[in-house]
């Protein structure tokens, strides 16, 4: 690819990164931004990322300590479940992201800026156009819900205790700002000053956790899109292989020599594959830790919107939301990759191979052979990831709601 068509597919690749770098920025990292070079601009960035690091960490601590805090008192079924056991679950998905980003951020550059090499700049062929336009669109509409649940739940969150503080004020009725989230901290927190100066603290944590979360998700599923996207477009191209058509619009027979286009799809898919799989290294811890604890978050939401905390339903209701917009789109795109890794096989069998001469066929043939493994995500090896996970995290979520449900009738 020359030079100017590489600057275009960068310019559109860093476009659809747009919304999941601001929030990277946040958390002082970036895959598309130039790398710090003076003193100054690497101090900022490790300065930035210290201190989103620092108080999601801090935040997590203390939610667990508490939770083992109320375990150790033997508290009711009630209590437990009003300590945000939910909220703790997403922090310890947000935590294992942003180490899981930090890590990983030189290989998610490199994918990134290789990308760019094979992007589908000047596509003639209406069908390719037509699949890039759709993606595209879909993936801004699908990033735009996303990031809204996460935030607007978030905000919810954080000023719910000052409104209920101002409402009570207007009332009448002494009151004091209450807290974020529920969190052991070694002193007292009701103290003037130390309380606000713990509510700052609380709002900040949950601004940094969700970052965290929606930098490493809006990125998965970006390049997700983007190597699904490009792997139809391979199958339009494999699927016109041999298949010669004259001026007045005939197919032309005989054996027909498209040996160097074969190899340059050749080329093109095996990239596609180690991008995949860079992309499955990265966030299979991440994607078992998404499998492990979606279907304990949504069933304690869920419990708590029903049971407990009228107060802060509202807030709960855009946090299932969240919860499950997370995962559904984590497994559409895995099962999206997926299916359009197994349709390159079907496309080199609707190619025009018996058009081609024996040369070719034997190319296609290993083309063939090696589409017949698909690419798939897991959950670090032990299952793979489709809409039939997301199906599951629904059931068994369910399954444990009930389980919460009967023994707190029982009570």
């Amino acid at each position: 690819m020359s030079k100017d068509k590489t600057l275009i597919a960068k310019k559109e690749i860093y476009g659809t990164l747009r919304s999941c770098n601001f929030f990277i920025r946040r958390i002082g990292l970036s895959f598309v931004d130039k790398k710090p070079n003076t003193f100054l601009q690497k101090i900022n960035v490790l300065s930035s990322f210290i201190t989103a690091s620092s108080f999601v960490a801090l935040m997590l601590i203390s939610e667990y300590v508490y939770i083992v805090y109320l375990l150790a008192k033997s508290v009711t079924l009630e209590k437990l479940m009003g300590s945000y056991l939910h909220i703790a679950g997403y922090d310890t998905m947000s935590f294992g992201k942003l180490l899981t980003i930090w890590y990983k951020k030189n290989t998610f550059r490199r994918v990134v800026n290789d990308l760019a090499d094979i992007w589908p700049v000047d596509e003639k062929n209406p069908e390719a156009v037509a699949i890039k336009n759709k993606c595209l669109s879909t993936l801004r509409s699908r990033q735009s819900l996303y990031i809204f649940w996460n935030v607007l739940g978030v905000w919810l969150y954080n000023l719910t205790p000052v409104a209920l503080h101002l409402y009570r004020l207007a009332r009448g009725i002494p009151s004091d700002l209450g807290f974020v989230w529920q969190m052991y901290y070694p002193f007292d927190k009701t103290k003037p000053i130390v309380h606000e100066f713990v509510y700052i603290f609380e709002t900040a944590s949950g601004l940094y956790s969700v970052c965290c979360m929606l930098s490493s998700d809006v990125f998965f599923i970006t390049m997700a899109s983007h190597i699904s996207m490009m792997l139809r477009i391979l199958q339009v191209k494999i699927r016109s292989l041999g298949v010669v058509e004259s001026a007045d619009g005939k197919l032309i027979g005989g054996l027909h020599n498209c040996y160097d286009e074969i190899i340059d799809l050749i080329n093109v898919h095996q990239r596609l594959i180690r991008y995949g799989n860079d992309l499955e290294d990265a966030f299979s811890v991440v994607n078992l830790i998404n499998v492990l604890l979606s279907s304990v978050n949504i069933c304690c939401v869920m419990f708590s919107i029903i049971f407990l905390e009228p107060l802060m339903e509202m807030g709960n209701k855009f946090f299932i939301a969240a919860a499950l917009t997370q995962m559904g789109v984590v497994c559409w795109y895995a099962d999206d990759i997926y299916r359009a890794s197994v349709g390159v096989s079907d496309a080199v069998f609707a190619s025009g191979w018996y058009n081609c001469n024996p040369r070719c066929r034997r190319a296609l043939l290993l083309m063939l052979q090696r589409s017949q493994r698909p690419l798939y995500f897991t959950a670090l090896k032990f299952s793979s990831i489709t809409l039939n996970t997301f199906r599951s995290i629904l059931t068994t979520s369910y399954s444990y709601f009930t389980l919460l449900y009967t023994s707190y009738r029982r009570h």
